[in-house]
């Protein structure tokens, strides 16, 4: 398994250059990504970093808005698939 660490840091950094989010902004775990600039086609952008970056893919089953709607549902993912 990946360090935690690091796969918690690379996804925040991915979401933030995806949506825009400055690093001196606060990304709290639970904060809606959808009132911090996501949105579909950001989504789409954001699974593609993820899966080039951490070098693994999600199962199409998974691509949904509900996985993706926060920090920590995104970080549930991403720590279930990477390696």
């Amino acid at each position: 398994m990946a360090d935690e660490d690091a796969l918690t840091t690379r996804t925040e950094l991915a979401i933030r250059r995806v949506c825009e989010i400055d690093e001196t902004v606060d990304l709290p775990p639970h904060a809606p990504l959808w009132e911090m600039g996501m949105d579909s086609l950001r989504l789409v952008e954001l699974v593609t970093v993820l899966e080039d970056e951490l070098d693994f893919f999600f199962p199409n089953e998974y691509l949904t808005g509900d996985t993706f709607a926060t920090v920590e549902s995104t970080l549930a993912i991403v720590r279930r698939f990477a390696k």
